[in-house]
């Protein structure tokens, strides 16, 4: 059967279609975890974005050119009767030019990539403090803030516009809280802290995954984000006993 390369085409245009549909900053708490256009909602995402694009721009290029010159060379060297095969077998200037160039690359690469890890593991000062501990297989949160507010196997719910710090452990093993979205992913290992802030722009819901394999039920170790104004996070607070303290940074930028 001939393959008809212009209906191939359509096909792929149709899927790149359907997911870029699915992409926007806040969805519901049935849209999917992740896909190609997931659109980045905190500072750190549109700055991860915003490198990734700088570095797929100069990688693909290293994709692209050795196709065309090796089309090239099968063009232009290709076997003929009385042609006599070349008898040179290596050429100094080429072999330091093809690895000068690779390294001056990965160093322009590299610069960009430092300020961005000083931003991630630096977090700004903190609108409130959260606690998340990995659990086989589901995730606890706490709000120390606001008295002695835990839930367990349910949406984290933080408001928009203020910067949230987390501070992560696990209960059991290895785990990974991973938010596409919010450009963040951090380990969670028993009896340490690790660090992550985020400060999500948009109200809605954010979905992720725990991204470190812990076990049988690993796939299903789902991560739901609710992004809700300050006056309903506060209220949702208040729903779950605990209290807003007037002191609370919160408070004092509503």
């Amino acid at each position: 059967m001939k393959l008809n390369w212009k209906a191939g085409a359509i096909s792929a245009l149709g899927v790149l279609a359907a997911a870029a549909a699915y992409a926007g900053a806040g969805g519901d708490a049935d849209s999917p975890i992740t896909n190609l256009f997931n659109e980045p909602v905190t500072p750190i995402a549109h700055t991860v974005r915003s490198y990734w694009i700088f570095v797929a721009l100069i990688t693909g290029v290293f994709l692209i050119l050795p196709q065309i010159i090796l089309f090239w060379c099968i063009a232009k060297f290709k076997d003929a009767p009385g042609r006599k095969p070349a008898t040179f077998h290596e050429n100094i200037k080429l072999e330091i030019f093809w690895t000068v160039i690779p390294i001056l690359v990965l160093v322009v690469m590299a610069v960009p990539s430092y300020p961005i890890i000083k931003k991630i593991e630096n977090p700004p000062p903190a609108d409130m403090r959260i606690e998340i501990i990995g659990r086989q297989f589901l995730w606890e949160y706490r709000y120390p803030e606001f008295g002695d507010v835990r839930i367990s196997d349910e949406p984290l719910v933080i408001p928009v516009d203020k910067t949230v710090v987390a501070d992560c452990t696990s209960a059991d093993v290895l785990h990974a809280w991973w938010v596409p979205a919010f450009g963040v992913k951090i380990d969670t290992v028993p009896g340490r802290l690790t660090q992550i802030w985020f400060n999500v722009e948009e109200q809605g819901w954010y979905k992720g995954q725990c991204a470190e394999l812990c076990g049988s039920l690993h796939s299903q170790m789902y991560i739901d984000v609710r992004v809700v104004s300050q006056e309903e996070f506060e209220e949702w607070i208040i729903d779950r006993g605990g209290t807003i303290p007037a002191g609370n940074s919160l408070a004092q930028n509503s």
